[in-house]
């Protein structure tokens, strides 16, 4: 994976929810206001790399809030839980992690959830997420070894894997491949 990592970069692409902490002129085209503001606890989905950065960028300004605790950092953005990691999706991958549709949850499931599990050191989330791609990645591998390739990109188990897990059965495949040959030779 790198800079220029095709995956990696419509990872970054991949919308989520955000709170706007302040009013920010001029950001009106973000909801289809162009040279309007956005209200302060305006919520939009916003790309990862975007909300990213706003999330951690620090706001220094004179007028504090007498309410507020002046050591309280301010930032642009509240980052909220997207819905894929709702209580209903984790107890949902814990009770049966083969049934999951990731590709229509989120295409690039895995790839995000490396990057907000390691933006808020959710280690529980990282965990679930790690025994989720044991249990598909064993199923791949069962699929990749047959003969018959197709049979998993038709089965409803194949159309629910996300781009990760495409990757990965793409390299079963060849690997399997490979094992034959030079087993024969």
């Amino acid at each position: 994976m790198g800079y220029y990592d095709l995956d990696e970069i419509l990872a970054d692409g991949q919308k989520i929810p955000c709170r706007f902490t302040i009013s920010v002129p001029g950001l009106g085209y973000l909801e289809n206001n162009p040279g309007k503001p956005v209200i302060q606890n305006t919520k939009l989905d916003l790309p990862l790399w975007l909300a990213e950065i706003l999330a951690i960028c620090e706001i220094q300004s004179e007028q504090n809030d007498p309410k507020e605790d002046p050591d309280q950092p301010t930032y642009f953005i509240e980052l909220i839980q997207p819905d894929f990691y709702s209580s209903k999706i984790i107890n949902a991958i814990k009770t049966n992690a083969l049934k999951i549709d990731l590709h229509q949850l989120l295409p690039y499931f895995y790839k995000l959830s490396v990057k907000w599990g390691s933006m808020f050191n959710d280690t529980e989330l990282m965990a679930i997420v790690q025994e989720m791609f044991k249990q598909r990645a064993c199923a791949i591998n069962d699929y990749s070894s047959d003969n018959n390739h197709l049979q998993l990109l038709n089965s409803e188990f194949g159309l629910q894997l996300d781009e990760t897990e495409r990757m990965l059965f793409r390299q079963c495949i060849e690997s399997h491949r490979d094992l034959k040959t030079w087993l024969s030779s």
